[in-house]
């Protein structure tokens, strides 16, 4: 017995170690993080390819935001949700979910984002906030969290803080929050360095215009402009609006999702309208498995392990102590998706505090060296636009992942 303790003890380091790596990555032979780039994109998704492409010109038929070629999907469902009034009292988050709805809807010639959704299959994460009982819309959620995480907090990552080159103590890590650091200007040379497949001068432009005007809303917003503050939230709004089309709802309710939905789901559960399910052919078993507004993998261990220990920080009455899939499907695949939302927009908070808090050039933005070293943690900037292995990118668009289809999320944002 005593020649078995050290084996054990040691596949029982190397199980801890494992645990951490980030959803979707794995160690080469050097010991360094890569990760699969998002899928958004592949075959039967959208009419993006893996292929590297010019983004300054489009060569099909298809709608540059949209990816619409024109032709009806046989496999289309069309599914009329039951309408729930809104509640009356009109907040800054509402102002940003009314712009998120209207502004972005609009793009896509439909109305994903502003119809009023029935809660017959919502979880118990579409019930924690008062605020929103009544308003049912996808809006609603995206403008309600954009206005949560515009307030700074401390994220916890620190499950996979030793990739990124961070203490593992999260009490010492500089505070995030959408509106807490100046967003990097891009050019050719500093995407080569953030991601891997660097896009055209148009989608470098459309990123600098996003970072400019992010800039410039906050800037007025710290020299006293509360309604600076206000365009700030909804310039974020359009942001995920048009983030939510690129990962799921333009396709959220084909004959696959359903199929999809219909294979993984636990007993009692029905697929809400509006609500993705798609499984990856190019990711292994862990995952495969895709859900809803901004595509979470239903896996403890996966990429909404973050979400979930900050969510029950922030929500303690609403906490979530779900670690299987039967049980985390209904929370991320919920008829409002309301967790989902949290942890679409939370995910770039925690993209922010990697850069922020990281100790390695590697893993923040070149504009944040300083001479050998890098700059104080409050003074650096933060880009959406980080490979995943990088700065834990959650997104394929922000990180260019097909060739193009960053460009067609920025384009949406600047779209009238």
């Amino acid at each position: 017995m005593k020649k078995l303790a050290l084996p054990l003890l040691v596949l029982l380091l190397l199980s801890q170690t494992t645990s951490c790596v980030p959803e979707g990555c794995s160690k080469d032979a050097s010991g360094n993080l890569v990760c699969e780039d998002d899928s958004s994109g592949q075959a039967g998704e959208t009419d993006d390819s893996d292929s590297e492409t010019d983004d300054d010109s489009q060569s099909n038929g298809d709608d540059p935001v949209t990816g619409d070629d024109g032709l009806d999907g046989e496999d289309d469902v069309v599914v009329t949700p039951t309408p729930t009034p809104p509640s009356t009292d009109l907040s800054v988050w509402q102002e940003v979910a009314d712009d998120v709805a209207d502004s972005v809807d609009s793009i896509f010639n439909n109305d994903e984002l502003s119809i009023r959704r029935s809660p017959a299959s919502s979880s118990k994460g579409d019930t924690c906030h008062d605020e929103l009982q009544g308003n049912t819309r996808f809006a609603d959620a995206i403008g309600f969290f954009v206005e949560e995480l515009s307030k700074k907090q401390k994220v916890q990552v620190q499950g996979i803080a030793p990739y990124y080159n961070m203490s593992s103590n999260p009490n010492s890590y500089e505070e995030v929050s959408l509106v807490s650091h100046n967003l990097c200007s891009v050019t050719s040379s500093s995407l080569s360095q953030t991601i891997k497949k660097v896009p055209g001068s148009t989608t470098i432009a459309l990123a600098n215009r996003f970072a400019n005007d992010h800039n410039r809303y906050r800037e007025l917003y710290l020299n006293g402009d509360q309604e600076a503050l206000v365009d700030l939230k909804k310039h974020w709004g359009k942001f995920f609006g048009c983030l939510s089309y690129s990962e799921s709802l333009s396709t959220a309710d084909t004959s696959s999702s359903y199929s999809v939905a219909r294979k993984y789901g636990p007993s009692g559960y029905s697929k809400p309208s509006g609500v993705k399910f798609y499984e990856d052919p190019y990711q292994d078993a862990a995952s495969k498995l895709n859900i809803g507004m901004f595509q979470f993998t239903p896996r403890y261990s996966g990429n909404i392990n973050p979400c979930i220990k900050q969510w029950n920080r922030d929500y303690p009455r609403c906490s979530s102590s779900s670690n299987s899939q039967s049980e985390l499907i209904p929370l991320v695949g919920s008829s409002l998706q309301h967790f989902n939302a949290y942890c679409g927009v939370h995910k770039l908070l925690q993209t922010f505090a990697v850069q922020v808090n990281s100790s390695s050039s590697r893993n923040t933005h070149p504009s944040n060296k300083q001479g050998s070293s890098l700059k104080n943690s409050a003074q650096r900037c933060v880009t959406p636009h980080f490979y995943a292995g990088w700065a834990y990118n959650h997104f394929g668009p922000l990180q260019n992942s097909t060739g193009s289809n960053m460009y067609k999320l920025m384009s949406c944002v600047y779209s009238d």
